[in-house]
């Protein structure tokens, strides 16, 4: 994982726009598909990617003139990474307490509350997952 295992905000963006990619891309590609208005300039996205190698989320090769970047790191580590971190620190390490305090504060849809118990059933049936 990398050395540093939070993101702030715009680091999550331009990460889950580098995890969409099949290969290493440019900052001009990154640029181009999430702010294709020019929402941020060019010098800022360069900057988060910079960080995003010195944290250990990117890698940055040179081809010619043109760095290149790709993730270090899959969506689920990250995730994973943060989710522990939340639970951790709000929830004081209860993934139950997490999970208690989604569905009791959470408008939930019966669509939403009946994928919940379908992926309960499920891993009731997992064996050593809390099946019989």
């Amino acid at each position: 994982m990398a050395k540093s295992k939070r993101l702030a905000q715009a680091e999550w963006e331009i990460m889950d726009c580098i995890w969409q990619f099949e290969e290493a891309v440019p900052i001009r590609s990154v640029v181009d598909r999430l702010y294709p208005n020019g929402e941020k300039a060019y010098t800022t996205v360069q900057t988060v990617m910079n960080i995003l190698v010195e944290k250990g989320f990117l890698r940055r090769r040179k081809l010619g003139a043109l760095n290149l970047y790709s993730s270090l790191v899959s969506r689920r580590e990250v995730v994973e990474a943060e989710t522990e971190s939340l639970v951790s620190r709000v929830f004081k390490g209860s993934f139950g307490t997490l999970a208690t305090y989604l569905v009791d504060s959470a408008d939930l849809s019966d669509e939403e509350i009946e994928e919940i118990k379908k992926l309960i059933a499920a891993r009731e049936q997992q064996p050593g997952k809390g099946g019989s």
